[in-house]
C-alpha cells in the first residue's frame, strides 16, 4: 500500500482503537475511506487524529449523536471561532446533564442512608 492512504488494521494499530470501532466510526459518517481496485477500504492519514478525537470524547462520555454534531471541528487546524463556539457549547451542555446526574445521584445516596438508619444502622 502507498503512503496515500491507511487501512483500517493500520489505524486501529496507531490508536489504540478495534477494527470494529473504527467501522462503526465510518458507519456514522465520523469518518470517510475510498475503495482501492482490490476492495480495501483506504483512510487519508489524518483520521489517525480524527480517531483519537474521537475516542477522547467518547471516553468523557459524550455519545456518538454528540461527537457527530461537533464533527467538522474534529480535523479543524488551529483555532476556528465557529469549532470553539461549537465545541464550548456541547461541552457546557455535556457538564450540565453531568451535574443533573450528580444531584440525582446525591439524592439516592441520602435516600438509602435514611433507610439504612431507619433500619437501626448507622
Amino acid at each position: 500500500m502507498d503512503d496515500a492512504g491507511l487501512q483500517v488494521g493500520e489505524i486501529a494499530a496507531r490508536t489504540g482503537v478495534s477494527v470494529r470501532s473504527i467501522r462503526y466510526y465510518e458507519q456514522t459518517g465520523l469518518l470517510y475511506s475510498t475503495r482501492r481496485s482490490n476492495g480495501y477500504r483506504e483512510f487519508p492519514p489524518s483520521t489517525v487524529e480524527r480517531v483519537k478525537a474521537i475516542r477522547d470524547l467518547l471516553e468523557v462520555g459524550f455519545t456518538i449523536d454528540e461527537v457527530s454534531s461537533v464533527s467538522s471541528c474534529l480535523h479543524a487546524i488551529g483555532v476556528n471561532a465557529n469549532c470553539c463556539e461549537q465545541t464550548v457549547a456541547i461541552y457546557r451542555d455535556k457538564l450540565a446533564k453531568i451535574d443533573h446526574q450528580v444531584r440525582t445521584l446525591l439524592q439516592l445516596r441520602e435516600r438509602i442512608e435514611e433507610r439504612i438508619a431507619e433500619l437501626g444502622h448507622p
